[in-house]
């Protein structure tokens, strides 16, 4: 027979073991793989993850990077919007259009309430090209 703390104890088990193995494995997060903090980390993850795309695409990825660099913003919009619409964009491509792009709208947040009339243009294009 059971008590209320008994069962209170084995029901926890089984979310405390999911805890523990993915704790486990986020233990070796790889560079490539985490949350870009500026611009610059979000240009050389996105330059690491299309070193072996194919030129079209690598070139893409390049402007992209760049633009983020500069504060290109519209640049810098439609160039990751060509990437993230690449035939077989990976994972990790993927992963890291996906931190660039979040790290570009966090940007361009700060750009607008600084009252950035090109920042609000690239917000605008950027919400455009996202609901396509």
């Amino acid at each position: 027979m059971k008590t209320p703390i008994g069962r209170t104890v084995s029901g926890m088990a089984l979310p405390l073991l999911a805890l523990a193995v993915l704790a486990g494995c986020g233990a070796r997060q790889d560079d490539d793989l985490k949350t870009a903090s500026t611009p610059a980390e979000a240009a050389s993850q996105i330059e690491r993850a299309f070193a072996g795309a194919p030129e079209a695409t690598r070139h893409a990825a390049e402007v992209a990077a760049e633009a983020l660099r500069r504060g290109e913003y519209e640049k810098a919009v439609v160039s990751l919007t060509t990437v993230r619409t690449a035939p077989n964009v990976t994972l990790d491509q993927g992963m890291a259009v996906h931190q660039s792009t979040l790290q570009l709208e966090a940007r361009l947040a700060a750009e607008i309430a600084a009252g950035n009339e090109a920042a609000s243009r690239a917000y605008g294009l950027l919400k455009a090209m996202k609901a396509k």
